[in-house]
């Protein structure tokens, strides 16, 4: 899994926004990564048409946090 970009947001109530390689043959684009109600970080699918464009299965939702973190602060380090 691989984070091939991520972009920090102001002001939309995500926290960024990013494109990762699941697997070699799955990439996802334009996933937001948010602060749940609970305080607790989490990715989500873009929406279409008002709704989720997919879900995720608590496993994977959360190994996709944990890369689009990690990516989150290497490019906070990077941008210093």
């Amino acid at each position: 899994m691989k984070v091939l970009n991520i972009r920090r947001l102001q002001g939309s109530g995500a926290i960024a926004r990013f494109d990762i390689e699941i697997t070699e043959h799955l990439r996802l684009f334009s996933l937001n990564l948010k602060k749940t109600a609970d305080g607790r970080i989490r990715a989500f699918a873009p929406h279409a048409i008002g709704r989720h464009t997919a879900s995720f299965h608590p496993v994977l939702a959360q190994q996709i946090t944990e890369a689009a973190v990690a990516a989150l602060g290497a490019t906070a380090n990077d941008e210093s």
